[in-house]
């Protein structure tokens, strides 16, 4: 959370060091609050998609899974996106919570696993839909560098979808992986010690595989999850043209906002620092820099960082402090029965 705070507001003095901050308070006395207020709506949307896409998924292995449970847990999940590099942190922090519930965890790893792969594999899908129609828009404005980020953005993608293909389909490859990575216990605790977690690893690897070829030959549920997921990112896509008719700025059309916050999305989620911080605001001012005033561009950038980051921190931690009920099933480490 302090990095982000350094990083954002070092981001924001340096790029704007020279805006007048009584013209900057003026922009933001004329903001409609409506239009920011739609803008939370299709925030909200996309919170709820996922949630849908999780509760699916994590139903048919735990019965007793209710789907405000699965938006509570869809909320940790973007708390721990936000606030760690490459949203690494989202995952575990939702699997942690899944097992609380009593869903065993390879069971619950799988689903993840899978629900994840959807995700990056729907964000490269449909920001290459974005560039068949939207491509001159990133063109336009001469940054010469949107290119070279592009690139940059489908290749990290890319080999993130296959490392987890490999992981959810090869078990070698991923007993191998697990047993590299407890290697170094060796050195602090006795043998057996290790051979015994090892052995009780390789069987929540197994219980992980099994539900994974089941979820794979689930095609009712991998369309579902790919639908909502979809829906999920266009509502995602066009909150910054909200900001932007909130500000009175009609200059910019609904499908050039949503190239731009796609390309915006497809490269800060693979810089290396908490929240893509630091890569979300220098993109930001290179797209719509061009097309706005400096004190506008500065209004628009913080807008668009409290309806779509700062709110997940805010609600996240809010879904982290609600405690549910574990119900008696927890004991059972309920799995899926076909």
């Amino acid at each position: 959370m302090f990095l982000i705070i350094v990083i954002s507001v070092g981001f924001l003095v340096w790029q704007f060091r020279d805006v007048n901050l009584k013209k900057f308070t003026l922009e933001l006395d004329k903001v409609n609050l409506w239009w920011i207020l739609i803008a939370f709506l299709f925030m909200f949307l996309y919170w709820l998609f996922e949630g849908v896409v999780l509760h699916h998924c994590v139903k048919p292995i735990h019965k007793e899974q209710r789907f405000l449970s699965s938006f509570r847990i869809t909320m940790i999940g973007q708390f721990f996106n936000t606030i760690t590099p490459m949203q690494a942190g989202g995952q575990p922090a939702q699997l942690y919570a899944l097992v609380k519930k009593g869903v065993d965890i390879g069971s619950a790893s799988s689903v993840l696993l899978f629900k994840f792969i959807i995700y990056q594999a729907m964000i490269v899908i449909n920001f290459l839909l974005v560039l068949i129609f939207g491509f001159h828009y990133l063109m336009t404005g001469a940054v010469p560098q949107v290119k070279y980020l592009v690139v940059i953005g489908f290749l990290v993608h890319f080999l993130v979808i296959v490392g987890l293909i490999l992981v959810g389909k090869s078990r070698g490859f991923t007993t191998s992986l697990v047993h590299i990575v407890l290697k170094p216990l060796g050195w602090f605790l006795k043998k057996e010690r290790v051979l015994k977690m090892q052995e009780s690893i390789d069987e929540k690897i197994n219980t992980f595989h099994q539900e994974t070829s089941r979820i794979g030959k689930d095609w009712k549920l991998i369309f579902s999850s790919c639908f909502y997921t979809t829906l999920q990112l266009w509502v995602y896509f066009a909150i910054p043209y909200f900001i932007m008719l909130s500000m009175g700025i009609t200059t910019m059309s609904l499908y050039m906002v949503i190239t731009f916050h796609a390309f915006i999305m497809m490269f800060a989620t693979v810089v290396p620092t908490p929240g893509g911080s630091g890569g979300a605001e220098y993109t930001f001012t290179l797209l719509f820099g061009p097309l706005l005033s400096s004190v506008q561009l500065l209004a628009a950038l913080i807008l668009w960082r409290i309806v779509t980051y700062y709110s997940c921190i805010l609600f996240g931690a809010v879904a982290m402090m609600i405690r549910e009920k574990v119900p008696d099933a927890k004991k059972k480490n309920s799995k899926y029965t076909p």
